[in-house]
């Protein structure tokens, strides 16, 4: 019997959003099923599409359904009498107070989704047996409780956004969710303790796998890395007010500077104007500051690669596992970020990645750290053993797609 997966994800395969992490996945997955059929959820037109694997194919934009189909869903007896469970499960879990509203929305999402007629036909392709994959907890995602029965093979992957409600708000039916998914892959060791300890009531001990994230094996540089002209710090991220990368050139106006320092940032968003404005202002000898905004990945890739990089640098206020560190440290960068998500896991300086500053920082702390990774001596850090070690990503991916695969 053929063997297949519907894979559910935000923007996969188009080329943009989560395609770096799915893609990091799709060839182990591959190798697991026959067919692989990939349905993504995204606003806004069609946007150019990756390469897929020979036995993936893309099934189509699950974003926008029509009023039509909403109708339809909720006059759908067995979806209606799986909603009132959901409902009632729910209740009694004490989290649908205060958010009839938000609830109500992702029900009818979560059902007209399990209305699509081109979901519908893949989850039920005769003569096959398939399995079902949430990329992430929304979106998509909130498909998962209205699973059709005879999909008997359901995983979910949370990440930040669709896994910690105190940063997110109200995440609507988690519990009837868990209970659909056959096993749940968190991406830290920070994610799985916070399920656990979130949702004590819903059995989730056998089901949760702590499931990293990685990145692909860096190439080796081809000739003597650039030095440039005294040292270099980067910074990698959209430029959102989570991310807090202005209070970064903050910090930097203050440093002690023995030798020039450059700080890079690559990443654009809806503060980047405002960044360009604040940079400009700053006259420190010795301090050069490019914003290079939005960057195709392969090119910020490149400069790694080719350049002599003294730190990189997060102070998000909240993040999962970031996957901009993993690419730090692949190519043996010392890290400096802040102690938020799981990202102790993967910074500090027992790891010999770096150095952690408390998620309330000051700009004190963050030159501290910083100053700290400058002067410290050849060897003091090497980022690229715990890299090889935790968060390799084709070996990360051959795991995922075991657990995946029901293995």
């Amino acid at each position: 019997m053929m063997r297949r997966l519907v894979l559910l994800t935000n923007q996969y395969p188009y080329a943009h959003g989560d395609h770096v992490f799915v893609g990091g996945e799709i060839a182990a997955l591959a190798a697991r099923f026959d067919e692989i059929e990939v349905f993504n959820y995204t606003p806004g037109a069609s946007a150019p599409m990756v390469d897929l694997p020979p036995n993936v194919v893309y099934g189509g934009n699950l974003y926008g359904s029509a009023r039509s189909a909403k109708v339809r869903a909720c006059l759908t007896p067995s979806l209606l009498a799986r909603s009132i469970g959901i409902v009632r499960r729910e209740f009694r879990s004490g989290r649908l107070a205060g958010h009839v509203g938000r609830f109500l929305s992702a029900v009818a999402v979560g059902m007209s989704l399990a209305c699509d007629p081109r979901l519908r036909r893949s989850l039920s392709k005769p003569n096959a047996e398939t399995s079902a994959y949430a990329f992430w907890g929304m979106g998509a995602g909130l498909l998962v409780p209205w699973l059709p029965r005879d999909v008997k093979n359901v995983s979910l992957r949370l990440h930040r956004y669709d896994l910690y409600e105190e940063e997110s708000g109200y995440l609507p039916f988690r519990p009837s969710m868990f209970a659909r998914s056959d096993r749940i892959l968190a991406i830290s060791e920070s994610a799985r303790g916070y399920l656990m300890e979130k949702y004590p009531g819903e059995r989730l001990e056998g089901k949760i796998f702590t499931s990293r994230l990685g990145t692909a094996k860096p190439l080796e540089a081809d000739r003597p890395l650039v030095d440039g002209s005294g040292r270099t710090i980067v910074s990698c991220s959209n430029l959102i007010a989570v991310k807090r990368v202005e209070r970064i050139l903050e910090s930097l106006e203050e440093l002690q500077l023995d030798s020039p320092l450059t700080w890079i940032h690559f990443g654009g968003g809806v503060l980047e104007d405002a960044l360009r404005k604040r940079a400009a202002l700053v006259d420190r000898p010795g301090l050069s500051i490019e914003i290079r905004g939005a960057t195709p990945h392969p090119e910020i890739m490149e400069y790694y690669r080719t350049h002599r990089i003294t730190a990189f640098v997060n102070v998000s206020a909240s993040e999962g596992l970031p996957v901009s560190i993993m690419e730090a440290i692949s190519y043996g960068i010392p890290v400096v970020a802040t102690d938020v998500g799981g990202t102790a896991e993967i910074v500090g300086r027992d790891l010999k990645t770096g150095e952690l500053i408390p998620a309330s920082f000051t700009r004190e702390d963050l030159n501290c750290a910083l100053a700290k990774v400058m002067a410290a001596a050849p060897q003091s850090y090497d980022p690229r053993a715990v890299w090889a070690r935790d968060y390799d990503g084709s070996a990360n991916a051959e795991i995922a797609a075991a657990l995946i695969a029901g293995g």
